[in-house]
């Protein structure tokens, strides 16, 4: 019996199954709470997180000469509420679409430039403009936007349901316009563009509008959500 029990003592010491050893070999298994330094590119994106950008007061001047690099990265986007349309006969039936989350949307540089990555339309330019009000027509009808508190021919230009209070109103906030298009290889061309308001390093909220094959079209209002 003192012989099994000295064999096994000196198979835990060539083991290392010592309390330091143990630690060690736990420690890669800790829960996501505990600190540690990214590995690779893809954790530190998440490692490191964006400088902060106050939407309501970053002046354009500050967002394009260095500020813009806090808007790289993937976007979830938030479409709805909208409606689409129906060419069918001559006319035009317009019906109600759901809201819906899960498409991506990734902001990233190529020469310089801000671009936007599309799984359906590929790389579009993002073209920035100063806050100023709003122009005429450019929202979306408060009844087609689901808001049944402002009067129906209401305007709305971003999702403030979604987005909660504001600090400012949409005249307020600089503006980021992403527009593409394509062939679908079927004599129609598929187009997507967006009018996007930006609140901070985390949100993007405005109005898109999509054509189709068959005459179709949709448009909305659509909120880009980074975590």
């Amino acid at each position: 019996m003192a012989m099994t029990g000295l064999r096994a003592i000196v198979l835990a010491v060539l083991l290392g199954s010592s309390p330091a050893a143990q630690a060690q070999e736990q420690e890669p298994s800790q829960g996501a709470g505990s600190a540690k330094s990214p590995g690779s590119l893809a954790e530190a994106s998440g490692f490191f997180k964006a400088p902060p950008i106050d939407g309501c007061t970053i002046t354009l001047e500050e967002l394009v000469k260095g500020k813009s690099s806090a808007l790289r990265g993937r976007w979830t986007l938030r479409k709805g509420p909208g409606e689409m349309g129906l060419v069918s006969a001559g006319r035009v039936e317009m019906l109600p679409v759901p809201q819906r989350s899960g498409e991506i949307l990734s902001l990233d540089f190529r020469n310089g430039r801000l671009m936007a990555g599309s799984p359906v339309l590929g790389f579009m330019p993002v073209a920035v403009e100063d806050r100023a009000p709003p122009a005429p027509g450019s929202g979306l009808r408060a009844e087609s936007a689901g808001r049944g508190d402002l009067p129906d021919d209401a305007e709305v230009f971003l999702d403030e349901i979604a987005l909660g209070p504001l600090a400012c109103g949409p005249d307020q906030l600089l503006r980021l316009n992403i527009a593409g298009a394509q062939d679908s290889g079927t004599g129609h061309v598929l187009r997507q563009d967006y009018r996007l308001f930006l609140v901070d390093q985390s949100r993007l909220s405005g109005t898109y509008s999509e054509t189709g094959a068959a005459g179709r079209f949709e448009r909305g209002l659509v909120t880009l959500e980074r975590r």
